[in-house]
């Protein structure tokens, strides 16, 4: 019997236990599917030209727009629930639009919501909503407004940022080197 218990329990602790391996992906990557936010995004290229509709309701929600693999199309009423979007007219975007399209303007969105400190920025183009720094070595600065800043810039620093193009909602850096600055606002202690 002993024997028997020490083989059983030998066995069961080689099979091997699975962890959850399932990913969690968020809308911008590939291959995340669900419901996403058009907005000013380009014009999607649908699927199909007409909004699917699984169960009518007495008033008709706004369509959505959703990135599904295209199995689930075709069998869209096995799916919807998985979506929340039975009740709902449902367009498709194409994988192409998604990842070609949809995922670069998602980002460029994002990138315009944060804020970046940096030391000294080296770029051709540095564009945000807000720029504060204390010195803009520039050949063409674009702003609506620009501010002159009198004292000493007493702003959080980063690191140095070299790069093409530095896009943000807010930019703040001690010293911009830059061919080009664009912001609708702009605080400087010295322009160049």
């Amino acid at each position: 019997m002993k024997r028997f218990l020490l083989a059983a329990s030998m066995a069961l602790a080689a099979i091997p236990v699975f962890a959850d391996t399932a990913l969690s992906l968020s809308v911008g990557q590939p291959g995340f599917y669900g419901r996403i936010d058009i907005g000013g995004a380009p014009r999607p290229v649908l699927v199909y030209p007409e909004p699917v509709v699984i169960e009518t309701a007495p008033v008709v929600p706004q369509p959505i727009y959703l990135h599904v693999p295209r199995y689930e199309t075709k069998e869209w009423r096995k799916y919807c629930r998985k979506y929340e979007a039975c009740g709902r007219p449902a367009y498709f975007v194409e994988d192409s639009w998604y990842n070609d399209e949809y995922v670069p303007y998602f980002h460029r969105q994002r990138r315009r919501s944060q804020v970046v400190y940096a030391h000294d920025i080296h770029s051709d183009v540095v564009r945000a909503r807000v720029i504060r720094a204390h010195d803009v070595h520039a050949d063409d600065v674009r702003a609506r407004v620009v501010y002159e800043v009198k004292g000493k810039f007493d702003g959080p620093h980063g690191e140095d940022i070299d790069g093409p193009v530095v896009e943000a909602g807010e930019i703040q850096a001690h010293d911009i080197h830059a061919r080009v600055v664009e912001a609708d606002t702009l605080y400087v202690h010295k322009l160049h």
